[in-house]
């Protein structure tokens, strides 16, 4: 998050790598989802997204849509986020 914050701050482009980045943001939406529990299909875009899914057979699920960065960013308060994005991440 510091280096999305220093980009934001100096209005800099952020340079994302799919390989790094996107594993950092696997390991944030397993936590989100540890700490909710509750069922979510979530696509992210950008080079750090991807397709989640947390229980596939639950036609229950809550869908989502976010660039990847936004949704990290709002998972560690740094954006409002309402229903399961109020859920904070600490990282």
């Amino acid at each position: 998050m510091h280096r999305v914050d220093v980009a934001h701050a100096l209005d800099r482009p952020l340079e994302l790598s799919t390989d790094h980045d996107s594993r950092i943001v696997a390991d944030v939406v397993a936590e989100w989802g540890r700490r909710h529990g509750k069922a979510f299909v979530l696509d992210l875009t950008g080079p750090a997204g991807g397709c989640c899914v947390s229980v596939p057979q639950d036609r229950g699920s809550e869908h989502l849509s976010f660039d990847a960065v936004e949704f990290c960013r709002t998972l560690a308060g740094r954006a409002p986020g309402t229903g399961l994005l109020a859920t904070i991440v600490p990282f």
